[in-house]
């Protein structure tokens, strides 16, 4: 359970997520207008309402207790989301696909360094959902995790803005 709950970690973001690309040193970020669009509905505080991971459903208790904060194109989970690592990294969205896609690379817990590719719709202003494929792994080109997939499949409620740090 504790590491499915760290990959469900690891793999959310941010939500979320080739029309953009992530800052490097020294490089400046390249952004179609779609996709400056869709960091910003997905900037915020996000809660997860439902998930299933590898065909199992997530506990209600930990879906209540995992919050996300995106800010633009970083991701992190607060320490009070009870994850045991404080996860943390930066996502690209490419919203000119069907389904639009996002990768993630993580700069910290048991997948730092390691590509996530995942994909996401923007529901309305608050409601987003994301599948992910399994680090390291390829892209889902569906929203489903069936058992033996390593797929987590998620879905988010906005509650709020970005905190202040």
């Amino acid at each position: 359970m504790i590491k499915a709950i760290a990959i469900l970690f690891v793999s959310a973001v941010a939500m979320i997520t080739a029309g953009c690309e992530t800052n490097r040193p020294g490089e400046s970020i390249v952004q179609s207008a779609a996709a400056q669009r869709d960091y910003d509905v997905l900037s915020g505080t996000w809660q997860l309402t439902r998930g299933v991971d590898n065909g199992k459903p997530v506990p209600a208790s930990v879906a209540r207790n995992t919050i996300l904060i995106t800010d633009h194109n970083t991701f992190r989970f607060p320490k009070a989301s009870g994850i045991g690592t404080h996860p943390a990294g930066r996502f690209s969205v490419n919203p000119d696909t069907r389904p639009k896609q996002v990768d993630t690379i993580a700069e910290g817990g048991p997948n730092a360094g390691q590509l996530t590719r995942g994909i996401y719709e923007i529901i309305d202003a608050t409601h987003k959902r994301a599948c992910w494929g399994p680090p390291g792994g390829p892209r889902p080109t569906e929203f489903k995790s069936p058992p033996a997939s390593g797929r987590i499949l998620q879905f988010w409620k906005k509650i709020g803005p970005v905190p202040p740090r």
